[in-house]
């Protein structure tokens, strides 16, 4: 039998391979749903690029299973097998994509978006800033009484500076 012919023949009955089918169609979905609609995704170009999918999946997913349903169903112009062969198609095309966007696509938008927000200056006043209290804890001297060393004037943390500057600016 000629491709064309099996292709636009209508089969009999469900078998084994409808139901896989048709049950691989639900998982599809099922994964969709959960990547649109649970799946947190906390960095946001990876976040965008997850739902983008996830829709995808869905769409594919609900299509297949609708034409797995009809086929198992019985209803006569999608007992032919070119519906699953089109659902299987789209299915792989969506796979194909997915990989590629996710091995050569994706990366560099996260590296751009990374490389965007990134900021120099304030990783660098952060360093030296600490740094700079970090001497200056080592520098402090030392006052003992009664044997036990502290520090000759408590620590001024952040909010010790602020409430300087609040008194300074009355």
């Amino acid at each position: 039998m000629d491709p064309l012919t099996y292709l636009t023949t209508p089969a009999a009955g469900a078998g084994a391979p409808e139901w896989v089918f048709f049950v691989a169609q639900v998982l599809v979905v099922i994964s969709g749903i959960y990547l649109a609609f649970m799946y947190a995704e906390p960095h946001p170009v990876r976040g965008r690029a997850v739902r983008q999918l996830a829709y995808a999946l869905l769409a594919v997913g609900l299509v297949g299973a609708v034409i797995g349903a009809l086929r198992i169903s019985g209803v006569a112009p999608f007992t032919a097998p070119v519906w699953t062969t089109i659902a299987t198609l789209f299915n792989l095309v969506l796979i194909g994509f997915a990989v590629y966007y996710a091995r050569s696509v994706l990366p560099t938008a996260v590296a751009a978006h990374d490389q965007a927000n990134r900021t120099r200056s304030t990783r660098s006043t952060r360093s030296q800033v600490a740094t700079s209290v970090d001497a200056a804890r080592v520098a402090r001297p030392v006052a003992e009484s009664n044997g036990v060393a502290r520090p000759a004037s408590p620590p001024s943390g952040r909010r010790d500076s602020r409430r300087d500057r609040k008194r300074k600016s009355r």
